[in-house]
């Protein structure tokens, strides 16, 4: 059976258990910079920050992670272009090459620290506004989010609810919850290190000229890794030991990068991900959206989603979805809904946080 109804999740549904927003992301990822003294990097972020505030007229209510990492390529591309004037090497001293290389190390440090943030709140959230939500959820319904937490999973499980990612490899009956920007509880191997690893397997390509022809495998990381999910009880030691692999990583916790254009092609599994959420969006009849503002750093999902909905609305049988967007300041992103979903789509708004809405009412 298809499903009628698919969710779509942004941070502001896990906010209500105490996860951070994206503003959130860049005081934590700013505070891990305190935390190993990295003063350059500080005074770096300031001052980009002070620039955004700038640009906003001094009225930001808080830097968006994502426009840090969006903007910050503007400043190694500026300082790239400098090492121009520069009468020396790339790398024959301290030159504007080597600042720009300094810059993208930071973000890479805070896309690496990300995962400790996510973790550290995680283990703090409260499950209680979730299971609300999550008791109204039907075993056909189909979860899109975009969030790296498992608050979601825990709470059907607590509930003795089946859920599963929607991998064919699972075989998985329930819920069924599509994470589009990875989590914090998979992990990717190496194909020739799984069996080091005691656990579910989520995806693994097959490549049939290799299968069943003996061609030699290409080195292409989408055949070289596997997805595995980590056991609730192995995961703290997987998250808080990673920096202990010695060599080649043995694994990598399977979470896309920040900012607006993210290289999900090298998240392996992500392709079965986003197809089977598109293709719940072309079939779906109701679709809420909670706490998720489709910003203008969304691009890939405004891009797809956009497309699938153009489509739908070329084939005369098949109406647009009804739409429920559900976030405090929900009339104020309804044009971003609009232009993405159709101009003839019906959007009902909500003006709550999650935790204020009678799901009893609405999801009867």
């Amino acid at each position: 059976m298809s499903s009628k109804r698919v969710f779509i999740l942004g941070a502001g549904f896990s906010k209500m258990a105490g996860m951070p927003l994206a503003t959130d992301l860049t005081n934590h990822l700013g505070g891990k910079f305190r935390e190993d003294n990295l003063e350059d990097a500080l005074e770096w972020l300031g001052c980009l920050q002070q620039r955004i505030e700038w640009l906003g007229d001094g009225k930001s209510k808080g830097i968006n992670i994502k426009e840090v990492f969006d903007l910050a390529q503007f400043d190694i591309e500026l300082l790239k272009m400098r090492q121009q004037l520069c009468q020396l090497g790339r790398n024959c001293g301290d030159t504007r090459w080597q600042d720009a290389d300094g810059i993208e190390a930071w973000l890479e440090y805070m896309e690496h620290d990300l995962r400790d943030v996510v973790w550290e709140k995680q283990k703090k959230a409260t499950l209680d506004a979730v299971k609300r939500f999550s008791n109204y959820l039907n075993p056909n319904d189909i979860v899109l989010t975009f969030n790296y937490d498992t608050l979601l999973e825990k709470s059907l499980e607590q509930q003795n609810k089946k859920w599963h990612y929607g991998f064919e490899q699972e075989k998985g009956s329930g819920v069924k919850i599509l994470k589009m920007h990875g989590s914090i509880n998979w992990i990717m191997v190496r194909r020739d290190q799984k069996d080091n690893f005691d656990y579910p397997l989520l995806f693994e390509k097959t490549d049939l000229n290799v299968e069943y022809h003996g061609a030699k495998a290409s080195n292409e990381i989408e055949y070289n890794y596997v997805l595995l999910r980590v056991p609730n009880d192995k995961l703290p030691n997987r998250i808080e030991n990673r920096d202990l692999q010695l060599g080649n990583k043995q694994y990598e916790i399977a979470m896309a990068g920040l900012g607006k254009y993210k290289l999900l092609s090298e998240l392996v599994g992500s392709g079965e991900i986003w197809n089977n959420a598109i293709r719940a969006l072309r079939n779906c009849e109701q679709i809420y959206i909670i706490g998720f503002s489709l910003s203008p750093f969304d691009t890939m999902a405004r891009l797809h989603f956009g497309g699938v909905m153009m489509e739908r609305s070329k084939e005369k049988k098949i109406r647009l979805p009804l739409i429920t967007l559900i976030d405090p300041i929900a009339g104020e992103l309804k044009s971003n809904f609009k232009k993405v979903f159709g101009c003839s789509a019906s959007i009902d708004v909500i003006e709550k946080k999650g935790e204020e809405v009678d799901w009893s009412t609405l999801l009867a």
